[in-house]
């Protein structure tokens, strides 16, 4: 019969190397030229744009 020995230490590093692989990747789509953050940046800025429209349709009675 034979006995598995675990190392916790080697196991712990497994996972702390892995996390920071994945975290890594992440970063990357998330602030990576046409990642999501362009991706955000450019709706709220048509937001920001459709609001300020309507607005100014409001003050010079478009809608009266």
């Amino acid at each position: 019969m034979k006995r598995y020995c675990k190392r916790k230490g080697q196991s712990i590093l497994e996972y702390t190397l892995l996390l920071g692989a994945i975290i890594a990747v992440i970063v990357a789509v998330l602030l990576g030229n046409g990642g999501i953050k362009s991706k955000v940046q450019g709706t709220y800025n048509k937001f920001g744009d459709a609001i300020e429209k309507t607005n100014n349709d409001l003050t010079t009675g478009v809608f009266r």
